[in-house]
């Protein structure tokens, strides 16, 4: 039986980089056949124009996207959730729910970064208070062995992994 992974992570639409490394691990070949895998979409933006904006549609899709995740942990019985969650903004206090409730269900978490911001925003109210919280007890992946001056201040560099991006060949 192959070990089982919730992924929540960005796909598009809309279309910027992390929703793209998302699409392509929800495509991997090598990590469908490895694992066995679920998706749940991080997104509440429909359009570019809506990242960073706070509206009812995106907090009723939010409280759905709560209770759809909730859903698929307690039927699966996940080995492992992988999340993808900004490093800054309103888009980190969303994930920041998701990883709390995660972690209060028992779930090992793996926070892949791919943007850097905490350092710069962790003496901004209320980050001074979400980041030792969200990097207690999980896994960190980063993108490059530079980044982790990001996070070192909240994760010890035995729980960080290195995994620069790959995109797929063209041709």
């Amino acid at each position: 039986m192959k070990p089982s992974i919730l992924f929540i992570l960005h796909m598009p639409p809309p279309v910027h980089g992390a929703a793209m490394m998302g699409k392509y691990i929800h495509d991997s070949k090598v990590i469908n056949e490895t694992f066995d895998c679920h998706y749940i979409n991080l997104a509440t933006a429909k359009d570019i124009k809506d990242i960073g904006k706070v509206g009812l549609k995106k907090l009723i899709s939010f409280l759905e996207m709560l209770k759809s995740i909730r859903k698929m942990v307690k039927q699966m019985k996940t080995q492992l959730v992988y999340v993808t969650p900004n490093s800054h903004g309103i888009a980190l206090y969303k994930e920041f729910v998701i990883v709390q409730m995660l972690k209060g269900m028992g779930c090992k978490v793996v926070i892949h970064f791919h943007n850097q911001g905490v350092r710069t925003f962790q003496d901004h109210w209320p980050n001074r208070w979400i980041y030792p919280r969200l990097f207690k007890g999980v896994k960190v992946i980063l993108l490059s062995e530079a980044l982790y001056e990001d996070v070192e201040k909240y994760v010890d560099r035995r729980n960080v992994l290195i995994c620069p991006n790959g995109i797929p060949d063209i041709n």
